[in-house]
């Protein structure tokens, strides 16, 4: 008689490797769109890809994550994972954090810069025209996108929601940082191919600028209890700021500025581990968010 943890097949295999199968799944459901964007953008095919599927390619995260969660945790496991969106008790410090931090850095970023080569960058062409043009104004532009992002980018609950859990299980926060940097970096490619995207400067700072930023959203995921709510603002905050100040050097001309900020966020992240530790990245005391208690039950 077969017993629920020796089920034979595909959902045993997924079980004992769910990460790799989480990713795999969420690459696959996101980058036949990536891709169609970059060959579209080079002329390399003939149907151009409807506009609104590269603003909605993120929500292939949810598919991936929710379906994995689905047929490892069953009905219980996603109702768990959808609740970290409603977790938002995590004090008006972190919200300030998540909102304004990016914009901080960046905007530190551009002064250190700016001491280092005398030179200032000019404010008021910003990435962000040339999505949504210039007419409505930075003002409204700004608070536009970041609904936006924050409603469309769904890349959240498959990095944060299924991925570090379920790696901080068995590994340290520090180290399921990596992982998730090295692939959140990796799944970018397609960008990187796309004429006229932000990605306009070389893989390997990105890498490094993907590695350190995973660090900062683990702390910050760690820190509030696993809210994704926290590090979906946190991401929507920081592809807003990106985009409206001149950082970008598809808006500077150099890749400076970008990498004094990219510098900026490896010494943010080298203290977070410092001070908060590796094996958790954060100094709360409440326990850090693991793959639910229902997906150890059903292995």
């Amino acid at each position: 008689m077969t017993t629920t943890s020796e089920k034979p097949g595909l959902v045993s295999h997924l079980r004992r490797h769910p990460i790799l199968y989480g990713f795999a799944l969420m690459f696959a459901c996101t980058w036949p769109i990536d891709l169609w964007a970059a060959a579209a953008s080079r002329g390399m095919v003939s149907v151009a890809i409807p506009p609104f599927l590269p603003i909605l390619v993120g929500y292939g995260f949810v598919v991936a994550a929710i379906t994995m969660t689905a047929i490892l945790d069953g009905r219980a496991g996603v109702k768990a994972l959808l609740r970290r969106f409603l977790v938002w008790r995590f004090g008006v410090l972190w919200y300030a954090v998540v909102l304004l931090g990016p914009f901080a850095v960046d905007l530190a970023g551009i002064g250190i810069d700016a001491l280092l080569h005398g030179t200032v960058p000019a404010f008021d062409e910003p990435f962000l025209n040339r999505i949504l043009g210039p007419s409505l104004g930075l003002a409204v532009a700004m608070p536009v996108f970041f609904v936006i992002d924050a409603l469309a980018n769904g890349e959240e609950i498959g990095w944060r929601g299924y991925s570090l859990p379920r790696l901080q299980d068995r590994h340290s926060a520090l180290v399921a940082s990596l992982v998730v940097g090295v692939v959140w970096a990796v799944w970018h490619l397609p960008k990187f191919l796309t004429a006229g995207s932000t990605q306009s400067y070389p893989f390997w700072l990105f890498l490094l600028d993907m590695v350190a930023s995973a660090i900062i959203y683990t702390w910050v995921f760690n820190s509030t209890g696993g809210s994704l709510l926290s590090v979906a603002l946190l991401h929507a905050a920081f592809n807003t700021s990106t985009i409206s100040l001149p950082v970008l050097p598809a808006v500077t001309g150099d890749n400076s500025v970008m990498v004094t900020t990219i510098l900026l966020r490896i010494a943010i992240a080298v203290v977070i581990v410092v001070v908060a530790g590796p094996a958790r990245l954060t100094r709360s005391r409440d326990p850090i968010p693991v793959t639910p208690q229902v997906s150890r039950a059903a292995r």
